[in-house]
Parts: structure tokens; C-alpha cells; sequence
């Protein structure tokens, strides 16, 4: 993990159901803020279709401090970090964990 002064995250969404320039408009705002040094976001939108290879291949090879995964959901509840949720968004909570 870098140190304090240089942190660098990744915004996750799926299929564009957010706008994730949103999120990183609020991570520039809490930097001023709060006078945190040099966060920098990227956004990385991918498709359904592309769950699998943002998993397996994508995220681990990213050198990330933090990262977001925003979703859009209409369901009671999520059960993306259940032992055996092994599908869905849960596979992109488990790589992003593994990876941060």
C-alpha cells in the first residue's frame, strides 16, 4: 500500500447504471476538505459480459490503495460477501478485496 501522502483508487461500475463521476467528484471534495494529499481515481466501466475477465485478469493487476465498486440495486439485499454468494457482483467483491 503507498504511503498517506500518494493514494490511488480504482471506481468500479457495472453496465453504466452510474455516472462515476459523481464518486470521484466527492473524493476530490473530501481531499480539499480535509487536506488529504494526492488522491488519485480512475473509472473503470465494464459490461456483464466482461465480469469474468474484470475478475480474473483486470483487477488483479492493478496497483490500488482503495477501491469502489458502485452498484444500482433494486433488491432487498446484497449478498456479495456471503460464503456462498460465488456469483454476480460477488465475484467483483471478492477480486477488489483480494486486490486492495
Amino acid at each position: 500500500m503507498a504511503d498517506q501522502s500518494n493514494q490511488r483508487g480504482y471506481l468500479f461500475n457495472c453496465d453504466h447504471v452510474y455516472n462515476l463521476d459523481v464518486v470521484e467528484k466527492f473524493f476530490l471534495e473530501m481531499e480539499e476538505k480535509h487536506g488529504l494529499n494526492n488522491i488519485s481515481t480512475e473509472k473503470l466501466y465494464f459490461g456483464v459480459n466482461r465480469m469474468a475477465e474484470i475478475c480474473e485478469a483486470t483487477i488483479p493487476q492493478l496497483q490500488m490503495d482503495f477501491a469502489v465498486f458502485v452498484v444500482h440495486a433494486n433488491e432487498s439485499r446484497l449478498s456479495i460477501n456471503e460464503d456462498d454468494a460465488g456469483i454476480g457482483y460477488a465475484k467483483v467483491y471478492r477480486a477488489l478485496l483480494q486486490a486492495t
